[in-house]
């Protein structure tokens, strides 16, 4: 193949983001473990969006598989805390136990927001419980 159909067929989806990117503000933030996952890392995405929304990216590595946590413990759920002090479940991490990886795409009003992963029995828990593995606050403004 021809060098410069490589190159264009690289540098057109960069190009592409770059200028996504650069329709709102697009900030991001190292996520660390709590001591319950000391070797938890990721990163946190957000962007801005039609709205006035954000849509935020989680991005999990070098997670334990939650029933390391608890016999009782089977996915992790992320939780934005906004001003008002309410943790709104913003969806069940995509958790792969043999790579230890997981992610998770959802949208939000906030502007300012807690965010934090825990460990839940399952999914549809309404509330946090207090198996935190990450915690992070994030500023968009």
């Amino acid at each position: 193949m021809p060098t410069s159909w490589i190159r264009e067929r690289t540098l057109l989806p960069v190009a592409l983001l770059l200028t996504v990117g650069a329709c709102g503000g697009n900030w991001e933030h190292a996520l660390v473990g709590t001591p319950r996952a000391p070797g938890a890392d990721g990163v946190v995405q957000v962007e801005e969006i039609e709205g006035g929304n954000r849509l935020v990216t989680v991005v999990v590595s070098n997670l334990l598989p939650p029933r390391r946590l608890g016999a009782e413990l089977g996915t992790y759920v992320v939780w934005l805390t906004g001003r008002g002090g309410h943790a709104d479940k913003a969806g069940v991490l995509e958790y792969d136990e043999e790579s230890r990886q997981g992610n998770m795409f959802a949208t939000t009003p906030h502007r300012r927001m807690e965010l934090r992963i825990t460990a839940e029995r399952h999914g549809r828990v309404s509330a946090p419980g207090d198996a935190i593995v990450i915690r992070r606050s994030i500023e968009t403004e």
